[in-house]
């Protein structure tokens, strides 16, 4: 494997360490006393140490050098962590990124926090090491007597495969592991070694031998430094820990590079297999010993799962040709020529290939969705900071962290719920307790993040139990930046909705994280390109819930086909409430208004899709049609289309540069008969 193959890796997994580096110090700072916890970021940090060293990045190398020396203190000593501390940790990885950035993008200079953070650590170290004078100065070992060659030659304990016989050196609830490790030669440049995992394996018991497999001769031409020359080393290891955790010291290599198996007492072979000789027996040798209680280890029961990285664009393409499989499957089909043979066994076949094909489909779609909880766990710390700056005390729940979303929402939706969530901490949540306890709620604000599925969509709701959303307050502000008139009626939905104008805050302080106008406005235009909604609903003096209304997929919709003008039209269902034919009593003009019908309670205006997207200039009557109640962030209307053809799941094509700014539009389908029918995108239409 190439060196830059290997830098390339690194850089990977050294953004997802930093990320799991964020959760698991949040983690650590709600348990302080769980030193799992602590070890699994030192674990983190030791190995960004070691391939920052081996790839030359030395300012990463030098910070996280000592930042790992902080962390090996309080993971080795009884003193915990306080808020303080935390604060550094959680800067220490901001300036981790800052300063792998810096380093792949061959930046010059240093994090503008690098060189205070970095003096924090030192604080704290030189703290340490003046309250911990060493008691007895103990004289340095010599290696030469201590390794002398008749330790080498010294006999060993056990032969290399007589794995029964470790069993007795056991103590009581240890169970005997055997470890295998075959490190590829490449191990050093990905900044681990053999004895690494030696010290890593001592914090969980006990190393009872090992056998090492070294070439015989190794030449000084063919000797390498970096590369790993030791073929195989194999351990006994006696712990008390569960398999789990004996695996999880090797979590960093790939699974042919290492194997732990459980070794239990071999039980005696059956009576017909032994084979007995007679012997005379001497009564008075014959003693009585007391029987001895056997430990049997358990046998494992943990089931092991293979995991491969696959590129993100494979997956893409294998998901596209997928779809052009469901567009040539759905073309037979409905394939004229084939219906008109009337034969029984093509049709079966071909029924066949649908179901086929839709399993394919959705295994290929299962592929692309992943559990949304690693977003979720990073707003732990949006909420932290911010409640920091605000000076409230906010507790984040969140509910459903196991949901699965396609993985190109999950990328999409961040900065959103980073958005939304700051909105609730400053404009939500009130400054005062003293105003939370006069209405009756705890001192400490609560943001609830939660996912769930409803029919075909995710929903994501950010709830909190703040003063809730002051109507007038909005209506007012909209009124006076021109965005409504004094006298238009508005539902609550439509003036919620209006939060989300471009430009529009209430706030009457700026702050660090919002009132300067700008967030709302790009949580709507961020969720609309990955064709969601939002829904917002209040109650002054209880709170706000958000709801992000998402599509399972973003290649795939649930869309209601129409017909206007002979031509065929996508809507997505996600925005239709329901269809009807109205009765002409209901149907109404107002002069320089236009259309609307009666609904109802409600009156709601009609656009005919023809005159929209310049079809035709052709004037069927609404009694005579059909009405499609869309609801999207404006309100309700009704879309005028001749006819209902059917609903059906369609593949996404994007219309290219040239068509891309079409309005109306958002893209097209492949129907089964070869034909292109386009997506509307209700949102311009009204």
């Amino acid at each position: 494997m190439s060196k830059e193959k290997l830098r390339q890796i690194f850089i990977e997994e050294a953004n997802e360490i930093i990320e799991k580096m964020d959760v698991d110090i949040l983690s650590y700072e709600e348990s302080p006393h769980d030193k799992s916890l602590l070890n699994e970021i030192f674990r983190g940090v030791h190995t960004l140490k070691g391939s920052a060293n081996a790839f030359n990045f030395s300012r990463l190398g030098e910070f996280v050098h000592h930042f790992e020396d902080v962390l090996d203190y309080f993971r080795t000593s009884d003193a915990v962590p306080n808020s303080q501390d935390v604060d550094l940790f959680l800067d220490s990885v901001n300036v981790i990124k800052e300063t792998l950035l810096c380093e792949v993008e061959e930046k010059e200079g240093l994090p503008s926090s690098y060189a205070s953070c970095l003096e924090s650590i030192r604080q704290i170290l030189l703290h340490v090491n003046t309250a911990q004078a060493p008691l007895e100065e103990t004289p340095m070992a010599d290696l030469a007597a201590e390794f002398g060659n008749e330790t080498f030659n010294a006999p060993l304990a056990h032969a290399p495969g007589d794995d029964q016989a470790f069993l007795k050196e056991l103590q009581d609830g240890e169970m005997l592991f055997k470890i295998t490790l075959r490190l590829d030669e490449d191990i050093y440049l990905r900044g681990f070694d053999h004895f690494l995992f030696f010290k890593n394996l001592g914090h969980l018991g006990r190393i009872l031998a090992s056998y090492w497999t070294v070439p015989k001769e190794v030449s000084p031409e063919e000797f390498n430094v970096e590369r790993n020359l030791i073929q195989r080393v194999t351990l006994f290891f006696a712990s008390n820990k569960a398999y789990e955790s004996i695996v999880d010291v090797f979590a960093f290599l790939d699974d042919e590079e290492f194997e732990v198996t459980p070794i239990s007492i071999q039980e005696p072979a059956p009576l017909e297999e032994q084979v007995f000789t007679e012997a005379p027996i001497n009564e008075k040798e014959i003693k009585m010993e007391p029987k001895e209680e056997v430990q049997i280890a358990p046998k494992s029961t943990v089931i092991t799962k293979n995991f491969l990285k696959i590129d993100a664009q494979k997956l893409d393409e294998l998901f596209d040709s997928i779809g052009e499989l469901v567009i040539a499957q759905n073309y037979l089909g409905e394939n004229e020529k084939i219906k008109a043979m009337h034969d029984a066994e093509v049709a079966k076949t071909i029924e066949n290939l649908s179901k086929i094909t839709r399993l394919i489909q959705n295994r290929v779609m299962s592929l692309r969705m992943i559990p949304i909880r690693d977003t979720f766990e990073k707003m732990k710390r949006v909420v932290r900071d911010s409640s920091k700056k605000v000076n409230k005390v906010i507790h984040l729940n969140l509910e459903g962290e196991d949901t699965e979303i396609d993985k190109t929402m999950v990328e999409a939706l961040s900065d959103p719920l980073v958005h939304i969530i700051r909105n609730a901490i400053d404009h939500g949540i009130e400054s005062s307790e003293e105003e939370r306890l006069r209405n009756g709620k705890s001192v400490e604000g609560n943001v609830l993040l939660r996912a769930y599925h409803r029919g075909g969509n995710i929903i994501i709701e950010v709830k909190d139990d703040g003063r809730g959303i002051n109507k007038a307050k909005v209506f007012q502000k909209a009124v006076s930046k021109g965005l409504v008139s004094v006298d238009e009626e508005l539902s609550d939905s439509q003036i919620y909705s209006l939060i989300m104008q471009p430009g529009f805050s209430t706030a009457d302080v700026i702050s660090d994280i919002s009132g300067r106008g700008v967030g709302l406005d790009v949580v709507k235009t961020a969720i609309e390109a990955v064709r969601g909604k939002i829904d917002i609903s209040s109650e002054e003096g209880k709170g706000t819930t958000f709801s992000i209304v998402l599509p399972l997929t973003l290649a795939i919709i649930d869309g209601m086909l129409v017909r206007s003008s002979e031509k065929i039209f996508i809507i997505p269902t996600l925005c239709i409430t329901e269809s009807f034919r109205p009765k002409p009593e209901n149907v109404h003009s107002i002069s320089g208004k236009g259309e609307f019908v009666q609904l109802r309670s409600e009156l709601l205006p009609i656009i005919r899709l023809n005159k929209a997207l310049e079809l035709d200039q052709t004037m069927p009557n609404p009694s005579e049609a059909t009405l499609v109640c869309i609801e999207n962030t404006r309100g309700k209307f009704t879309l005028l289309v001749d006819e209902l053809v059917g609903r059906q799941q369609v593949v996404i094509k994007t219309l290219g540069e040239f068509l891309s700014k079409t309005e109306g539009v958002s893209g097209g389908a492949v129907m089964g008969n070869g034909e292109i029918a386009l997506i509307l995108n209700v949102e311009e239409l009204f």
